[in-house]
């Protein structure tokens, strides 16, 4: 009975991860995505293309870890996720600066201004800074 209690027990637990898990990949992933797309359009070679796309996922990993931190709903992760990107895109490629900004300001377009914004966007920034 125990065996079977705890069974259901985990499959419940790792449902209600994988929902959760689900919920913060999209902005994540499409990041990644407008990321990769900036790279290719820098032309760029493989080892520094890879290096562009280490950093930045580092950044933008820092910046999920720090958001996630704050109490919910004090942080919008979208917006640290965008703002991560944005400042490390910046600061690795600036020839691309014209497509990155647009993608920035699509991304926060599409967030709700306020103080859990501004907060993602510091957090986001703090954490493109500190890689």
């Amino acid at each position: 009975m125990k065996i079977a209690h705890n069974r259901k027990a985990a499959l419940a637990a790792g449902g209600l991860l994988a929902f959760t898990l689900n919920a913060y990949a999209d902005v994540v992933t499409d990041w990644n995505t407008k990321a990769g797309e900036l790279v290719i359009e820098a032309k760029l070679g493989t080892p520094p293309a890879n290096r562009v796309m280490a950093i930045v996922q580092t950044a933008v990993h820092e910046a999920v870890n720090t958001a996630s931190l704050r109490q919910a709903g004090d942080v919008t992760l979208d917006a640290a996720v965008a703002a991560a990107n944005r400042n490390t895109l910046l600061k690795l490629i600036p020839a691309q600066e014209p497509s990155i900004t647009s993608a920035y300001q699509a991304a926060l377009a599409k967030l709700a201004d306020g103080p859990a914004k501004a907060a993602g966007i510091a957090a986001g920034e703090q954490s493109a800074a500190a890689v």
